[in-house]
């Protein structure tokens, strides 16, 4: 197929400035796909990215903005082999490079030479890099909506965690934060076998998405949780016994706020661990030393994703059995990209409905 001279692209030129603008449409090089795209989804890295910058991310401006995505095959370059014109695809925003020595670990995600990362998925083509092609690009099942199939970077991520969590039979896990990240968390803990507690704010749309992505119960105040996972010793009415150990096994902070990684730390059980999934700057954050030391907690971060996971996603999203179709609360066209962005970030009038935006180019 022919392709244009010309599309249109949202361009970041700075903090709270992105243009749509026309620019070339990119050529593939060796080992490089370009994909015409049919489908980008918002998420809380661009709607941060877009107020403040990002030193990883963005580091040269004006360059391409957002990085989820699905699309068809519109050109390929030289040597590029299992993929033709016309395909269904979707992928992740990284290749892990295979030769640091996390790699040669078997711990893609903390890969040493993961930047750049790929941004332009807010465009009419996206211009995948060979490293990407060759690990990270994965056909779209038969059937399965290109939009649906755009958020595997986000579940990507979730199944990490959980990994991460060590999620599995006979665990209790409580997710701190029911956005589009949180749920995800509920239905990838849930998928590995584990008993999961959602824990969010009263929004009663949020509580019930938790149920239905797998979450046995929901509560609005973290310490609530040991009212579900243990009490207090003795029989009602009876002399008291010792008292129990309640809290969950695993407690996943998903908010991204200094005080929900104090609050992980306080609910948690004795020997617990706490997976700190939301990401924070640089800076101190109050954790609880006496807790951590003397009842010794397993603090574990979790960042990204890994090839194994994508393809793990990407399966959970057309299996059927979590509504991740209802994450994609809204859908805009390219011009107005920069609407449902403000409003995940704050700089709008909040929108309790959003949880995912569809870019469509």
């Amino acid at each position: 197929m022919s392709l244009p001279a010309t599309m249109r692209a949202a361009r970041f030129h700075g903090p709270g400035d992105l243009r749509v603008e026309t620019v070339p449409v990119p050529r593939p090089g060796p080992g490089e796909l370009l994909v015409r795209v049919a489908a980008a989804a918002t998420n809380g890295t661009d709607a941060k990215s877009l107020r403040r910058g990002h030193p990883v991310l963005l580091p040269d401006p004006p360059c391409g903005f957002g990085h989820e995505w699905a699309g068809t095959v519109a050109a390929l370059g030289d040597g590029v082999a299992g993929f033709a014109v016309g395909d269904r695809v979707t992928g992740a925003n990284s290749a892990p490079c295979g030769r640091c020595r996390p790699c040669r670990r078997g711990e893609p995600s903390r890969c040493t030479d993961l930047p750049p990362y790929l941004n332009g998925a807010y465009a009419e083509y996206l211009l995948l890099p060979a490293r990407l092609v060759a690990a990270n690009v994965v056909p779209v099942p038969d059937g399965m909506p290109l939009e649906l199939a755009a958020i595997v970077q986000t579940v990507a991520c979730c199944v990490h965690g959980a990994e991460i969590a060590g999620a599995g039979p006979g665990m209790t896990v409580a997710v701190l934060g029911l956005g589009p990240i949180g749920l995800g968390l509920v239905a990838a803990c849930h998928a590995r076998g584990a008993r999961v507690l959602g824990v969010g704010r009263r929004r009663a749309e949020r509580l019930r998405l938790a149920r239905a992505f797998g979450a046995e119960a929901t509560v609005t105040d973290p310490g609530d949780l040991a009212g579900l996972t243990g009490g207090v010793g003795g029989a009602r009415g009876g002399p008291a016994g010792p008292p129990d150990d309640p809290g969950p096994d695993v407690v996943v902070e998903a908010v991204g706020q200094p005080e929900a990684w104090s609050q992980a730390v306080a609910v948690v059980r004795r020997g617990g661990t706490v997976v700190l999934f939301g990401g924070l700057p640089r800076g101190d954050v109050p954790l609880d030393p006496y807790r951590i030391h003397y009842h010794e907690l397993t603090l574990r971060g979790s960042y990204h994703h890994t090839p194994a996971a994508i393809r793990q996603a990407l399966a959970l999203l057309a299996g059927g059995a979590y509504p991740f179709a209802e994450l994609l609360t809204h859908t805009y066209p390219l011009e107005r990209v920069a609407e449902p962005l403000a409003s995940a970030a704050g700089l709008s009038d909040p929108d309790d409905r959003l949880l995912k935006a569809v870019i469509r180019p």
